[in-house]
């Protein structure tokens, strides 16, 4: 719990800042804003048409359908308004409360708004950020007829529901016909929770036919769009699900900071006490609060890429515990000592730990991890060695908004030779990783979303050194080279807000490294020291890949940088000689470029003849 608090309160913070300033992920994505739209968008514009009538300000605030700006204005653009001849060259607002979607001249309907941007020479860059939201004023128009002829009610708010949805997608497919990059386009809330269906005066009937029509118009949306995304490959088309958070937020208000999602705080005579702890200002509109949560969904929808991209941080997890068993592996067979022929057993413990700082749009993280191994070893002859190890490890990853477990399943073998000073040793392995308990603080925290993948991890080594008798102390240089492959498989995760969909991902390098080791000690107890350098000559990992799941936004993928880099290693040990067998004790850290790791660990090795 404390570690899941500890995340909300970074999120928060991230999502605090992002709304504050255009921010970071807004300039490296989004050149500007261009909205069209209904009430739920408005800037102001109704309001300036009417000269200052509609909606009444106060209470409604400077023109805004709601107490306070609306979500649009939270993206971290400043756009100008439509209706006081702001440039179509920068961002600009086209949105009209009580617009339809069609050409309704009255407000300005959807179609209308994007006819008037491009008579006014407004086009569509590759960077640009396109708002589309509407359909809700079509349904509410056509409701009443409806809902008085029960029997045909369906089959005629069926048809206004498919006809506006198919006005929005035309609009959609416009814009990117025009060079958009980027459309969000917003579906409708659950109606029939709003105050105005849910009203006794409607009754449940009314409720239900107001629900009908919003998932009429949201199943349309989303076929539609699918389709027009297919034919359009060069704008990515995101849908904001606001329908899917509908229940959830009615469910636990509190969790959101908010009393009551049922009522209206604006009467229209009074206005409650406390706006910030209602859900709806009106019948159908949200307060400021509620548009704010309507803002954050949007961040979760908008920087799926970048907030995705924190899952490298899982394939790389995987891929340092394979480099780990590989380096155990060959320190087996690296020691000064001789061999002494036959079967040996080992039981080991290991701890680890590692941090890695934030690189670009990934967070810092950390992990702690522990294992237990079990090694059988056969020396032969004093010049040939092998033997294989099974080993389970688990580490507790907190990476920003993103948490997991990995449990790793692995095997190892080994086989070394020595003539002389000169010693040679190769090691393989692989492994099984599982990825429990994933979870992500969603940008709407305290929504968290979960989901769980597996994979697997192959690597090599080889190791050739010498050894020199320096009296009392003994040195070696060595070098080794290593080769690690790791899979992750691709999931989708489940949730309220925007559900990520991670591609499939391999993590594959090779590394050369360089090493000093001196080792001393006499009878029955040795202790040794070594450093060196270890760096990366061949990487072909694959990018991270994150799409939205049951959504048209199409998969984009960071390209990620290696935490370590360039490395500095150290080591150090002790054995011990304790009864018929030996007390191993040992550390290896890995000191790279925005990562460090420590791995300690503890075995008891036994003859067995």
């Amino acid at each position: 719990m404390s570690r899941f608090l500890r995340t909300v309160a970074a999120t928060a913070l991230a999502v605090a800042a992002l709304g504050a300033t255009a921010g970071a992920a807004s300039a490296q994505s989004y050149n500007r804003l261009v909205v069209f739209g209904d009430s739920l968008s408005d800037n102001g514009n109704l309001y300036a048409v009417t000269g200052g009538t509609q909606p009444l300000s106060p209470p409604y605030f400077q023109g805004r359908f709601s107490n306070g700006p609306v979500f649009t204005e939270l993206l971290g653009f400043n756009a100008g308004r439509f209706a006081a001849g702001a440039p179509v060259t920068g961002s600009i607002n086209y949105a009209f409360g009580g617009a339809r979607t069609d050409f309704t001249a009255s407000p300005p309907g959807m179609r209308g708004q994007l006819a008037a941007y491009q008579g006014a020479g407004g086009t569509f860059g590759a960077n640009d950020l396109v708002s589309v939201l509407g359909g809700a004023n079509n349904i509410f128009q056509a409701f009443p007829a409806a809902a008085a002829s029960p029997a045909t009610a369906q089959a005629t708010m069926g048809t206004v529901a498919t006809a506006a949805a198919a006005d929005i997608n035309t609009i959609v497919n416009t814009i990117a016909a025009g060079g958009a990059g980027t459309i969000l386009v917003t579906n409708l809330p659950r109606l029939g929770i709003t105050p105005q269906f849910a009203a006794s005066s409607i009754g449940a009937s009314g409720s239900a036919l107001a629900d009908f029509s919003g998932t009429t118009f949201n199943s349309a949306l989303l076929s539609n769009l699918t389709a027009t995304a297919a034919a359009r490959p060069g704008t990515n088309i995101i849908l904001m699900d606001l329908y899917k958070i509908s229940d959830p937020l009615a469910a636990n208000p509190g969790r959101f900071g908010l009393t009551n999602v049922t009522q209206s705080c604006f009467s229209g005579g009074t206005v409650c006490a406390t706006p910030d702890t209602y859900l709806y200002w009106d019948g159908v509109h949200p307060t400021a609060a509620g548009h704010r949560l309507i803002s954050r969904l949007a961040t979760d929808y908008l920087y799926y890429g970048d907030i995705g991209a924190q899952s490298a941080v899982q394939g790389e997890t995987a891929f340092r515990q394979r480099e780990d068993l590989l380096d155990l592996a060959s320190e087996t067979m690296a020691g000064r000592h001789a061999w002494e022929a036959g079967t040996r057993m080992t039981f080991g413990a290991i701890v680890d730990s590692v941090e890695t700082d934030a690189r670009g749009s990934i967070a810092a993280s950390e992990a702690k991890g522990w294992g237990g191994r079990v090694a059988l070893d056969h020396v032969i002859s004093e010049g040939l060695r092998f033997g294989l190890s099974g080993t389970f490890r688990n580490a507790d990853v907190e990476a920003g908004a993103m948490n997991f477990d990995v449990r790793t399943y692995a095997f190892d073998a080994w086989a070394g030779m020595r003539s002389g000073a000169m010693f040679l040793n190769a090691a393989v392995g692989g492994s099984i990783d599982q990825y429990d308990d994933i979870s992500r603080v969603t940008s709407l925290a305290p929504i968290v979303h979960s989901g769980e993948t597996d994979g697997g991890s192959v690597g090599a080594r080889l190791q050739g050194g010498v050894w020199f008798d320096m009296g009392g102390i003994a040195l070696s240089p060595r070098a080794a080279i290593s080769w690690v492959s790791t899979d992750v498989n691709g999931y989708a995760e489940t949730g309220a807000a925007a559900e990520y969909r991670y591609e499939d991902r391999t993590l594959q390098s090779a590394a050369g490294e360089i090493s000093l080791r001196a080792e001393g000690g006499g009878d029955g107890f040795t202790f040794y020291v070594e450093g060196g350098y270890r760096d990366t000559f061949a990487d072909s990992s694959d990018a991270v890949g994150v799409g939205i799941a049951g959504n048209p936004a199409r998969v984009l993928y960071r390209e990620v940088e290696d935490p370590f880099g360039g490395s500095m290693l150290a080591q150090a040990g002790v054995e011990a000689r304790m009864g018929s067998g030996i007390l191993s004790i040992g550390y290896r850290g890995r000191f790279g470029d925005a990562a460090d790791s420590h791995v300690g660990g503890v075995s008891y090795t036994i003859p067995l003849n």
